[in-house]
């Protein structure tokens, strides 16, 4: 009777302790997953318990790992949505080709006008001084302002058609610059809404690729003159404003940047500008500008330049208004 008693009692104790290994199996995973986000059905069997997984400074380096890369996976995935906004928002300028044909300015199409023809006389001389042998004797000959002496001579026309007609070169890409920054016009010529510019730049408001804009005509790209300054010529005449003139006339080796200026009297801008430019295009009004104001404005230049001159709203062939010469020469 005590025997049989007695094997109750141990057969009762080993049940006992069976469920309580059982107990402790079965909660084990649930901890191991808490601990270290581990699946428990990885355990390595060589690892005697669940407990000893739990507690293992390796996996728990591993967990770790895991997190810090979920972490840099997130702050990655956010660069790159804040990347895509700025691009985003940085919309190409649309300009209506439609609308500069019906203003008689070169279009980037096919079809013959009289004003291409014109245009085409006039950038020649241009490209030749900026890529060709006399490029050497010049600083920054592909920098090319294009000015007058007075208001109203048509000089912002004149940037923008010569900007589009060198455009349609096979070889050359252009920037159109509007630095007339005390009264700005080319966005209103081509109906177009300003948009951050030089001036924001050299205020330090933007940065470089800030303010250029890539525009529908190919191989066109636009710079407003951005905010109104009341030191504008100072601004100009900075050593930002000379280290960034340097960099459009090196870095890219094929391109002409058209700088469309404030007139030459009465506006100290235009001065500074020279002199950083190789070239320069001087709109005269025909019987408008007179002689001697046509020479005081080219004295104010810099004389190592060089210039041609335009006449504009001439009824002469356009043979007889298209003149280029050194502003230095005698």
């Amino acid at each position: 009777m005590k025997n049989t008693i007695e094997r109750a009692l141990e057969k009762q104790r080993q049940l006992d302790a069976q469920s309580e290994r059982d107990q402790l199996f079965n909660s084990a995973p649930e901890q191991t997953t808490a601990l270290n986000g581990v699946n428990p059905n990885s355990v390595n069997p060589e690892m005697s318990s669940p407990i000893e997984l739990a507690h293992s400074p390796h996996l728990n380096t591993t967990a770790s790992a895991l997190s810090h890369n979920k972490v840099r996976q997130s702050e990655t995935n956010t660069e790159k949505s804040q990347i895509k906004q700025i691009q985003d928002s940085k919309s190409v300028f649309n300009i209506d080709i439609k609308r500069l044909d019906e203003m008689g300015m070169v279009t980037p199409t096919e079809a013959f006008s009289s004003i291409k023809e014109e245009y085409r006389y006039i950038k020649r001389p241009l490209l030749n001084n900026a890529f060709g042998d006399l490029s050497s004797s010049l600083k920054h000959p592909n920098l090319i302002m294009v000015s007058s002496s007075f208001p109203g001579e048509g000089k912002t026309f004149t940037a923008i058609n010569l900007a589009i007609s060198i455009a349609m070169e096979q070889d050359r890409k252009v920037m159109l610059i509007d630095a007339d920054v005390i009264n700005p016009n080319v966005c209103n010529r081509l109906g177009l809404s300003e948009r951050t510019g030089l001036l924001n730049y050299l205020k330090g408001e933007a940065s470089v690729q800030d303010i250029i804009s890539d525009t529908n005509i190919p191989n066109l790209k636009l710079i407003t003159a951005g905010n109104r300054s009341h030191q504008s010529n100072e601004l100009l005449a900075s050593a930002k404003m000379a280290n960034l003139m340097s960099e459009l006339s090196t870095r890219y080796k094929d391109r002409i940047c058209i700088f469309d200026t404030s007139p030459i009297l009465g506006a100290s801008e235009t001065n500074v500008l020279s002199q950083m430019t190789g070239q320069g295009v001087i709109v005269v009004e025909e019987e408008r500008t007179t002689h001697g104001q046509l020479e005081r404005s080219l004295s104010l230049l810099n004389p190592e330049m060089a210039v041609g001159l335009v006449l504009n709203k001439s009824k002469k062939s356009r043979k007889e208004y298209y003149g280029y010469y050194y502003a230095n020469s005698k």
